[in-house]
């Protein structure tokens, strides 16, 4: 079986606020997500923006491709 893999744009805003955005890609626009059963979104943040905690009953990757990050875990 032979997998392309080709680089797109979310194609869903799932948020857009002043301190940043919630992207995703949908499965039925990219396949590969389907077939692997994942999912795949990004998190843009402004300078000085942030996340507010949230529960998932999922597990999640984060990269920080640009700038930093900084967590108040104890």
């Amino acid at each position: 079986m032979e997998t392309k893999i080709v680089v797109e744009k979310a194609d869903k805003t799932l948020f857009e606020g002043d301190s940043g955005g919630l992207h995703a890609w949908s499965k039925s626009k990219t396949p590969l997500l389907c077939d692997l059963k994942v999912g795949a979104g990004k998190l843009l943040l402004h300078p000085f923006g942030f996340a507010l905690p949230h529960y998932s009953d999922s597990n999640k990757i984060c990269f920080v491709l640009e700038g930093t990050f900084t967590s108040w875990h104890t």
